[in-house]
């Protein structure tokens, strides 16, 4: 089996170098030099552009960074894939944004399936990934063999869209448990604890949780780059849910309080650093 995946990122790449570690066939565009260098050395064929090689692929994998680049990759592909070939789209953009591409790629025949995933580049990686599948059941079924390759768990959520509720409400828990981390280690600090032992009994006590774990080392040792995910990432996907819990009028003061200290973050943490870079809003006395 082939596939050909467009981004070929942190997220993207280790889709590309999972899959072919599984034995499977993939090419992959991305207009980064460094990103075709990594495809290439990893055993996959790099492509310059969109072409008919896509339209060769059993799946294709979209891993882009914002809306306009997936409104550009949903037309170009409207203009090459045949009827019958499945497109999973496993971004974090809004209901809308998925839709308009859906609606292009209906045009042509093909499938999108709207499945995002959860989880850091660095569990990309090592394909510690769940992906939250939502759209046509029957595609879903014929490609889910290959999302065995880079995901560990794949929840099947029905209808085109469930896929992006879930992950609105696998991010709203993220950046409220990055906040979490933040506040718990500071707090312990400003008791004048040893941070490593905070971190010791959060790891393993029941104020555990999975962001602790991976952001709270970072936070210490104020090792924010090279990031799992970065700050420019986490403020499009708190815009995103934002707008989805306005649209929906749910009380979230929890995450209203989140969004106010990333605004924080954003006026003084570089955006390349990772999201648990949030922590210098309380080390730096900003709030």
């Amino acid at each position: 089996m082939s596939v050909g995946i467009i981004g070929l990122g942190a997220m993207g790449g280790a889709y590309a170098r999972n899959l072919l570690a599984g034995g499977i066939s993939v090419s992959g565009f991305d207009p980064d030099p460094a990103a075709q260098e990594m495809l290439s050395k990893a055993g996959g064929t790099p492509q310059t552009t969109y072409g008919n090689w896509l339209a060769e692929c059993e799946l294709v994998i979209l891993s882009l960074a914002n809306i306009e680049i997936l409104a550009d990759a949903a037309e170009k592909l409207g203009g090459v894939l045949k009827p019958g070939q499945v497109v999973l789209e496993t971004g974090t953009f809004t209901l809308e944004t998925k839709q308009a591409a859906k609606k292009r790629l209906d045009s042509c025949g093909a499938i999108l399936l709207d499945c995002p995933v959860s989880g850091t580049g660095a569990q990309a990686a090592v394909a510690d990934l769940v992906m939250m599948a939502s759209g046509s059941e029957e595609a879903f079924t014929r490609i889910s063999p290959l999302l065995e390759h880079f995901t560990k768990s794949v929840i099947y959520a029905g209808p085109f869209g469930n896929g992006s509720k879930l992950k609105f409400v696998a991010n709203h828990a993220v950046y409220v448990h990055n906040c979490a981390a933040a506040e718990s280690l500071n707090y312990g600090i400003t008791l004048g604890l040893d941070p490593k032992m905070i971190f010791e009994l959060l790891s393993n006590g029941a104020g555990q949780s999975k962001m602790s774990d991976l952001r709270m080392p970072l936070m210490i040792d104020d090792a924010y780059e090279p990031a799992t995910a970065n700050m420019t990432i986490a403020y499009k996907d708190i815009s995103v849910i934002s707008e989805d819990i306005k649209s929906n009028k749910c009380s979230t003061p929890l995450f209203d309080v989140t969004q106010k200290l990333y605004d924080v973050a954003k006026k003084s943490v570089p955006i390349t650093y990772d999201t648990g870079a949030v922590y210098e809003v309380y080390k730096q006395k900003l709030v």
